[in-house]
């Protein structure tokens, strides 16, 4: 889930895309179009949301990557 939000009167962010920036860049578009035109409300609910750090901080980072890469790569071969 990418992250929205405002550092400062007019200074606003849209990052963490993870890959997936075709279709969320989109919804992002229209949310900061909206803020623009000064309906803040939809922007404000995604901005809102909790972001968690990676779970196993900076020492399991990469084995969990790792794992999650491997799972991924075996659903894909076996088709589920």
């Amino acid at each position: 889930m990418p992250q929205f939000g405002r550092l400062d009167t007019n200074i606003y962010y849209m990052q963490g895309y993870s890959g997936h920036g075709v279709t969320c860049t989109h919804l992002a578009g229209r949310l900061i179009a909206e803020l623009l035109r000064g309906d803040a409300e939809r922007f404000d609910a995604f901005a809102n949301l909790p972001h968690y750090p990676f779970p196993g901080g900076r020492t399991l980072r990469v084995p969990f990557t790792a794992m999650g890469a491997a799972y991924y790569s075996l659903r894909d071969r076996l088709g589920v």
